[in-house]
Protein backbone atom coordinates (compact mmCIF):
# COMPACT_ATOMS: atom_id res chain seq x y z
CA UNK A 1 0.00 0.00 0.00
CA UNK A 2 1.56 3.31 -0.73
CA UNK A 3 0.92 6.14 0.37
CA UNK A 4 2.90 9.26 -0.45
CA UNK A 5 2.69 11.05 -3.94
CA UNK A 6 6.02 11.84 -4.70
CA UNK A 7 7.25 14.80 -6.16
CA UNK A 8 7.25 14.38 -10.02
CA UNK A 9 9.59 17.21 -11.99
CA UNK A 10 11.63 17.59 -14.76
CA UNK A 11 36.79 12.61 4.27
CA UNK A 12 34.53 9.43 4.23
CA UNK A 13 35.77 9.12 8.24
CA UNK A 14 32.37 10.21 9.30
CA UNK A 15 30.92 7.13 7.45
CA UNK A 16 33.57 4.83 9.35
CA UNK A 17 35.02 4.00 5.95
CA UNK A 18 38.83 3.74 6.14
CA UNK A 19 39.94 2.29 2.88
CA UNK A 20 37.38 3.32 1.03
CA UNK A 21 37.67 3.11 -2.59
CA UNK A 22 35.55 5.74 -4.69
CA UNK A 23 35.48 5.59 -8.47
CA UNK A 24 33.31 7.57 -11.12
CA UNK A 25 33.41 8.15 -14.72
CA UNK A 26 32.24 6.58 -17.78
CA UNK A 27 28.88 6.37 -19.54
CA UNK A 28 27.08 9.66 -21.36
CA UNK A 29 27.34 13.20 -19.84
CA UNK A 30 25.79 16.37 -21.49
CA UNK A 31 25.79 19.99 -20.00
CA UNK A 32 22.58 19.68 -19.46
CA UNK A 33 23.02 15.92 -17.24
CA UNK A 34 26.18 15.80 -15.95
CA UNK A 35 25.44 12.33 -14.03
CA UNK A 36 28.00 9.60 -14.69
CA UNK A 37 28.79 6.25 -13.13
CA UNK A 38 29.39 5.73 -9.59
CA UNK A 39 30.55 3.00 -7.92
CA UNK A 40 31.71 2.90 -3.98
CA UNK A 41 33.21 0.38 -2.03
CA UNK A 42 33.19 0.82 1.55
CA UNK A 43 34.03 -1.28 4.26
CA UNK A 44 31.18 -1.11 5.93
CA UNK A 45 27.20 0.22 5.72
CA UNK A 46 26.90 0.57 9.22
CA UNK A 47 27.08 4.51 10.33
CA UNK A 48 28.49 4.67 14.00
CA UNK A 49 29.17 8.13 13.99
CA UNK A 50 26.90 11.51 13.59
CA UNK A 51 24.08 9.43 14.26
CA UNK A 52 22.38 12.80 14.92
CA UNK A 53 21.80 13.51 11.37
CA UNK A 54 20.12 10.01 9.74
CA UNK A 55 17.23 9.94 8.86
CA UNK A 56 14.80 9.21 11.67
CA UNK A 57 16.91 10.47 14.49
CA UNK A 58 14.79 13.39 15.28
CA UNK A 59 11.80 11.68 15.11
CA UNK A 60 13.35 8.82 18.26
CA UNK A 61 13.57 12.11 20.17
CA UNK A 62 10.35 13.71 19.15
CA UNK A 63 8.11 10.54 20.10
CA UNK A 64 9.42 10.60 23.95
CA UNK A 65 6.43 11.44 26.09
CA UNK A 66 6.34 14.49 28.56
CA UNK A 67 7.29 12.57 31.99
CA UNK A 68 4.50 14.65 33.59
CA UNK A 69 1.73 14.55 30.88
CA UNK A 70 -1.48 12.42 33.14
CA UNK A 71 -1.15 8.87 30.37
CA UNK A 72 2.45 8.82 30.34
CA UNK A 73 2.52 5.42 31.22
CA UNK A 74 0.57 4.75 28.28
CA UNK A 75 2.33 6.96 25.63
CA UNK A 76 5.95 5.38 26.81
CA UNK A 77 4.54 1.89 25.20
CA UNK A 78 3.72 3.86 22.15
CA UNK A 79 7.34 5.79 22.14
CA UNK A 80 9.16 2.30 22.25
CA UNK A 81 6.98 0.49 20.20
CA UNK A 82 7.68 2.88 17.19
CA UNK A 83 11.37 2.75 17.92
CA UNK A 84 10.79 -1.08 17.43
CA UNK A 85 9.46 -1.00 14.27
CA UNK A 86 11.48 2.04 13.32
CA UNK A 87 14.25 -0.79 13.82
CA UNK A 88 13.04 -3.20 11.56
CA UNK A 89 12.42 -0.91 8.82
CA UNK A 90 15.60 1.39 9.11
CA UNK A 91 18.10 -0.67 10.33
CA UNK A 92 18.78 0.81 13.76
CA UNK A 93 20.38 0.29 17.25
CA UNK A 94 20.46 2.61 20.13
CA UNK A 95 22.04 2.66 23.31
CA UNK A 96 21.03 1.86 26.80
CA UNK A 97 20.11 5.17 27.77
CA UNK A 98 16.83 6.43 28.79
CA UNK A 99 15.36 7.86 26.50
CA UNK A 100 17.79 5.77 24.16
CA UNK A 101 19.71 7.32 21.53
CA UNK A 102 20.92 5.55 17.95
CA UNK A 103 24.18 4.56 18.33
CA UNK A 104 24.19 2.63 14.67
CA UNK A 105 22.08 3.22 11.24
CA UNK A 106 22.07 0.52 8.38
CA UNK A 107 20.29 1.77 5.41
CA UNK A 108 20.05 2.96 1.92
CA UNK A 109 18.35 5.93 2.10
CA UNK A 110 20.91 7.13 5.02
CA UNK A 111 24.06 6.10 3.59
CA UNK A 112 23.65 8.11 0.42
CA UNK A 113 22.53 10.93 2.66
CA UNK A 114 25.92 10.68 4.07
CA UNK A 115 27.19 10.16 0.73
CA UNK A 116 25.87 13.56 -0.59
CA UNK A 117 26.32 15.57 2.84
CA UNK A 118 29.82 14.71 3.01
CA UNK A 119 30.90 16.07 -0.58
CA UNK A 120 33.19 13.31 -1.33
CA UNK A 121 32.07 12.35 -4.68
CA UNK A 122 32.88 14.43 -7.63
CA UNK A 123 30.13 13.94 -9.43
CA UNK A 124 27.62 14.43 -7.25
CA UNK A 125 29.45 17.65 -6.42
CA UNK A 126 29.10 18.21 -9.77
CA UNK A 127 25.79 17.54 -10.15
CA UNK A 128 24.88 19.70 -6.79
CA UNK A 129 27.25 22.55 -8.50
CA UNK A 130 25.12 22.33 -11.44
CA UNK A 131 21.91 22.82 -10.09
CA UNK A 132 23.12 25.95 -7.96
CA UNK A 133 24.31 27.38 -11.51
CA UNK A 134 20.87 27.00 -12.81
CA UNK A 135 19.33 28.70 -9.66
CA UNK A 136 21.60 31.58 -10.00
CA UNK A 137 20.81 31.76 -13.42
CA UNK A 138 16.87 31.22 -13.00
CA UNK A 139 17.30 28.44 -15.57
CA UNK A 140 15.72 24.64 -15.49
CA UNK A 141 18.61 21.83 -14.28
CA UNK A 142 18.28 18.22 -13.96
CA UNK A 143 21.18 16.16 -12.93
CA UNK A 144 19.61 11.93 -13.38
CA UNK A 145 21.49 8.86 -13.61
CA UNK A 146 18.32 7.49 -15.17
CA UNK A 147 18.43 9.82 -17.96
CA UNK A 148 21.91 9.17 -18.53
CA UNK A 149 21.75 5.60 -18.39
CA UNK A 150 24.27 5.70 -15.86
CA UNK A 151 24.86 3.14 -12.92
CA UNK A 152 25.01 4.22 -8.92
CA UNK A 153 26.25 0.91 -6.90
CA UNK A 154 27.53 0.76 -3.47
CA UNK A 155 29.63 -2.62 -2.03
CA UNK A 156 29.66 -3.50 1.54
CA UNK A 157 33.01 -5.43 1.73
CA UNK A 158 32.60 -6.63 4.86
CA UNK A 159 29.57 -7.95 4.06
CA UNK A 160 31.24 -9.43 0.91
CA UNK A 161 33.72 -10.94 2.64
CA UNK A 162 31.66 -12.68 5.17
CA UNK A 163 29.94 -14.24 2.62
CA UNK A 164 26.37 -12.52 3.19
CA UNK A 165 23.88 -12.35 0.69
CA UNK A 166 23.97 -10.12 -2.34
CA UNK A 167 21.15 -7.91 -1.03
CA UNK A 168 23.18 -7.07 1.68
CA UNK A 169 26.32 -6.41 0.45
CA UNK A 170 24.84 -4.64 -3.10
CA UNK A 171 22.79 -1.76 -2.91
CA UNK A 172 21.98 -0.27 -6.25
CA UNK A 173 20.28 2.90 -6.70
CA UNK A 174 17.99 3.12 -9.65
CA UNK A 175 17.55 6.96 -9.87
CA UNK A 176 19.42 9.44 -7.84
CA UNK A 177 18.32 12.14 -9.54
CA UNK A 178 18.41 16.45 -8.65
CA UNK A 179 15.98 18.88 -10.71
CA UNK A 180 15.52 22.37 -10.52
CA UNK A 181 11.94 23.85 -11.97
CA UNK A 182 11.65 28.15 -11.67
CA UNK A 183 8.71 27.93 -13.78
CA UNK A 184 6.60 25.42 -12.14
CA UNK A 185 6.83 24.59 -8.52
CA UNK A 186 10.34 26.92 -8.03
CA UNK A 187 11.85 24.30 -6.02
CA UNK A 188 14.52 21.91 -6.01
CA UNK A 189 13.62 18.32 -6.26
CA UNK A 190 15.68 15.20 -4.96
CA UNK A 191 14.91 12.01 -5.77
CA UNK A 192 16.92 8.64 -4.35
CA UNK A 193 15.36 5.27 -4.89
CA UNK A 194 17.47 1.83 -3.78
CA UNK A 195 16.71 -1.57 -4.52
CA UNK A 196 18.90 -4.57 -3.30
CA UNK A 197 20.97 -7.07 -5.52
CA UNK A 198 19.81 -10.53 -5.47
CA UNK A 199 16.58 -12.74 -5.97
CA UNK A 200 13.72 -12.57 -3.97
CA UNK A 201 10.19 -15.22 -4.04
CA UNK A 202 8.12 -14.78 -7.20
CA UNK A 203 4.64 -12.72 -6.32
CA UNK A 204 6.40 -11.04 -3.44
CA UNK A 205 7.34 -7.22 -3.50
CA UNK A 206 11.01 -6.80 -3.44
CA UNK A 207 12.37 -4.67 -0.72
CA UNK A 208 12.73 -0.77 -1.92
CA UNK A 209 13.10 2.72 -0.48
CA UNK A 210 12.56 6.10 -2.02
CA UNK A 211 12.91 9.32 -0.69
CA UNK A 212 11.62 12.62 -2.45
CA UNK A 213 12.99 15.88 -1.33
CA UNK A 214 12.14 19.47 -1.70
CA UNK A 215 14.32 22.17 -1.49
CA UNK A 216 13.83 25.78 -1.39
CA UNK A 217 16.19 27.20 -4.10
CA UNK A 218 17.11 30.44 -2.21
CA UNK A 219 19.04 28.30 0.49
CA UNK A 220 19.83 25.35 -1.67
CA UNK A 221 23.90 24.48 -2.27
CA UNK A 222 26.33 22.49 -3.56
CA UNK A 223 28.03 22.37 -0.28
CA UNK A 224 26.99 19.80 3.15
CA UNK A 225 23.36 18.24 3.83
CA UNK A 226 21.26 21.12 2.56
CA UNK A 227 18.92 20.36 5.96
CA UNK A 228 17.88 23.84 6.65
CA UNK A 229 16.86 24.61 2.86
CA UNK A 230 14.35 21.18 3.41
CA UNK A 231 10.67 22.33 2.89
CA UNK A 232 8.86 18.67 2.57
CA UNK A 233 10.29 14.76 2.74
CA UNK A 234 8.23 12.08 1.44
CA UNK A 235 9.32 8.52 1.46
CA UNK A 236 8.61 4.81 2.11
CA UNK A 237 10.93 1.56 2.98
CA UNK A 238 9.72 -1.83 2.27
CA UNK A 239 11.18 -4.54 3.74
CA UNK A 240 10.30 -8.39 3.39
CA UNK A 241 7.12 -10.25 4.67
CA UNK A 242 5.04 -7.36 2.55
CA UNK A 243 5.29 -4.71 4.81
CA UNK A 244 5.91 -1.23 4.41
CA UNK A 245 6.90 2.40 6.52
CA UNK A 246 5.51 5.55 4.57
CA UNK A 247 6.42 8.99 5.94
CA UNK A 248 5.44 12.58 4.98
CA UNK A 249 7.71 15.07 6.91
CA UNK A 250 7.12 19.00 6.82
CA UNK A 251 9.66 21.38 7.39
CA UNK A 252 8.27 24.49 7.09
CA UNK A 253 4.87 25.83 8.07
CA UNK A 254 3.59 22.72 9.88
CA UNK A 255 6.43 21.60 11.16
CA UNK A 256 5.44 17.55 11.53
CA UNK A 257 5.92 14.05 10.82
CA UNK A 258 3.18 11.41 9.47
CA UNK A 259 4.40 7.94 9.32
CA UNK A 260 2.65 4.89 8.09
CA UNK A 261 3.53 1.07 9.19
CA UNK A 262 0.91 -1.12 7.13
CA UNK A 263 1.19 -3.81 4.46
CA UNK A 264 2.31 -3.80 0.65
CA UNK A 265 -0.07 -3.48 -2.00
CA UNK A 266 0.05 -7.20 -2.67
CA UNK A 267 0.18 -7.87 1.69
CA UNK A 268 -3.10 -6.19 1.67
CA UNK A 269 -4.51 -8.25 -1.47
CA UNK A 270 -4.82 -5.52 -3.65
CA UNK A 271 -6.12 -3.11 -0.72
CA UNK A 272 -9.22 -5.90 0.05
CA UNK A 273 -8.11 -6.55 3.27
CA UNK A 274 -5.76 -5.85 6.20
CA UNK A 275 -2.38 -6.23 5.95
CA UNK A 276 0.17 -8.33 7.70
CA UNK A 277 -0.59 -8.27 11.90
CA UNK A 278 2.23 -7.01 14.86
CA UNK A 279 2.12 -6.02 17.61
CA UNK A 280 2.23 -2.56 18.95
CA UNK A 281 1.93 -0.64 22.24
CA UNK A 282 0.42 -3.79 23.25
CA UNK A 283 -2.33 -4.37 20.85
CA UNK A 284 -2.29 -6.82 18.05
CA UNK A 285 -2.55 -4.38 14.59
CA UNK A 286 -1.61 -4.29 10.83
CA UNK A 287 -1.76 -0.44 10.82
CA UNK A 288 -0.61 2.34 12.72
CA UNK A 289 -0.23 5.72 11.94
CA UNK A 290 1.82 8.46 14.03
CA UNK A 291 1.91 11.93 14.08
CA UNK A 292 4.37 14.04 15.89
CA UNK A 293 3.92 17.73 15.90
CA UNK A 294 6.92 19.24 16.69
CA UNK A 295 5.38 23.11 17.54
CA UNK A 296 3.05 21.79 20.20
CA UNK A 297 4.61 19.39 20.90
CA UNK A 298 2.43 16.17 20.91
CA UNK A 299 2.00 13.28 19.30
CA UNK A 300 -1.00 11.23 17.53
CA UNK A 301 -1.70 7.29 17.90
CA UNK A 302 -4.46 5.72 14.82
CA UNK A 303 -4.39 2.25 14.73
CA UNK A 304 -6.26 -0.59 12.99
CA UNK A 305 -6.78 -4.21 12.32
CA UNK A 306 -8.85 -6.13 10.02
CA UNK A 307 -9.78 -2.64 7.99
CA UNK A 308 -9.10 -2.72 4.14
CA UNK A 309 -7.09 0.12 2.87
CA UNK A 310 -9.09 3.13 2.16
CA UNK A 311 -12.69 2.61 4.27
CA UNK A 312 -13.50 4.93 7.24
CA UNK A 313 -11.64 2.51 9.94
CA UNK A 314 -8.32 1.86 8.24
CA UNK A 315 -5.47 3.80 10.60
CA UNK A 316 -4.60 6.26 8.10
CA UNK A 317 -8.36 7.39 7.43
CA UNK A 318 -9.28 7.57 10.40
CA UNK A 319 -10.72 10.92 12.14
CA UNK A 320 -10.05 10.73 15.74
CA UNK A 321 -6.94 9.55 17.28
CA UNK A 322 -6.98 6.39 19.82
CA UNK A 323 -3.92 8.44 22.12
CA UNK A 324 -3.36 11.82 22.13
CA UNK A 325 0.04 12.93 24.41
CA UNK A 326 2.24 14.89 25.21
CA UNK A 327 5.55 14.50 23.96
CA UNK A 328 9.30 16.48 25.52
CA UNK A 329 10.44 19.35 23.21
CA UNK A 330 13.97 18.84 21.50
CA UNK A 331 14.37 21.95 19.87
CA UNK A 332 15.34 19.97 16.51
CA UNK A 333 12.56 21.46 14.43
CA UNK A 334 12.11 24.94 15.70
Amino acid sequence: MRHSCFFVAVSLTILTLSGCRIESGGGSSSAFNPATNVDLTFSSFDLSEQTGNTLFADVIQGVEPDPYAPNAGEARTVADSLRAQLTQFAGLTYTDETPPALSSVRNALDLMRRVIGEGDVRNFQEGRQYIERRIDQGKAGEYNNRTNQVQVRFTDQTAWMEGKPAQDYQWQYPIVKWVYTPDSSNRVTRILTWTPAGSFPAGSTRPSATLATQFNPVRFSSSGYNDDARLRTEGTLVIEGERELSFVRTYEGLNSDTLIIDGTQAGTADNTTGGPEFSFAGKTVDCVKIVLDYATPEAQLFTSLDEAPGSEGYCSEKAEADLEFATVQTGLRP
